[in-house]
């Protein structure tokens, strides 16, 4: 993997640097916003695998880079953070990342989660998940991770469709919430967590983004977790 890690203390740079478990992978390392855009913008952050992105910066927050970052790619990024409540964590979520990490971080599991987000973003389609997804009169692109209605389109996270993945695969099934949480997110679901109906949250809004009502699709199964009401064509 080539990873991108951005904090203003050095300490934390070469902890998770020289802590890392695979010395194959590679580090790009920042300490500033305006440090980091010479190779933000470049060819070259488009071989990146992942970014690692801490929360406050010292001339930019962590949520501004991530809307320019989210802006020029998709590549998987993991916020990191001293602290944050259960709403702030999901404002961050909706704001585009794919994980948040409390710090103080190991490199392993940095890496561990590193190296989910990157096996997701680079898997090829599901083999029993078809082309085009039809959720009322949106497609949803598996392949493009995207949603579609005439000739409008929403792109979404890897999290976000993982989740959606996941959903469809059960072919309107309940799909309990642990089992999402592995198959999205590559963790079991920890009790009181509410990042789970953040992305379901996040989803209906895209869904309704695009035609009323479809945002319906995705339904609280009571006791369980999830199903998506779908076709596809």
């Amino acid at each position: 993997m080539r990873i991108v890690l951005i904090d203003d203390d050095r300490m934390v740079l070469e902890t998770i640097t020289l802590g890392w478990p695979d010395p194959a992978d590679k580090f790009d390392t920042f300490e500033s916003f305006e440090a980091l855009k010479p190779f933000l913008y470049s060819a070259d952050f488009q071989s990146v695998s992942c970014v690692i992105l801490d929360l406050q910066l010292p001339d930019a927050s962590g949520s501004q880079v991530l809307a320019e970052i989210r802006r020029l790619s998709d590549v998987p990024i993991i916020m990191l953070s001293g602290w944050g409540d259960a709403d702030f964590r999901a404002d961050i979520i909706n704001r585009g990342i794919d994980d948040y990490v409390l710090k103080p971080a190991s490199s392993k599991e940095l890496h561990a989660r590193a190296s989910r987000l990157t096996r997701k973003a680079s898997a090829q389609p599901l083999a029993d998940l078809p082309a085009i997804l039809t959720i009322g009169n949106v497609e949803y692109l598996q392949e493009d991770r995207a949603l579609r209605r005439a000739g409008q389109v929403i792109e979404l996270t890897h999290a976000e469709a993982s989740l959606l993945d996941a959903l469809a695969v059960a072919g309107g099934k309940p799909v309990s919430r642990n089992d999402l949480y592995f198959q999205s997110f590559g963790r079991p679901y920890k009790d009181g967590e509410k990042v789970l109906e953040t992305y379901i949250s996040r989803l209906r809004h895209k869904l309704e983004e695009l035609e009323a009502g479809t945002g319906h699709a995705l339904q609280t199964a009571r006791g369980v977790g999830y199903r998506l009401v779908a076709r596809a064509v």
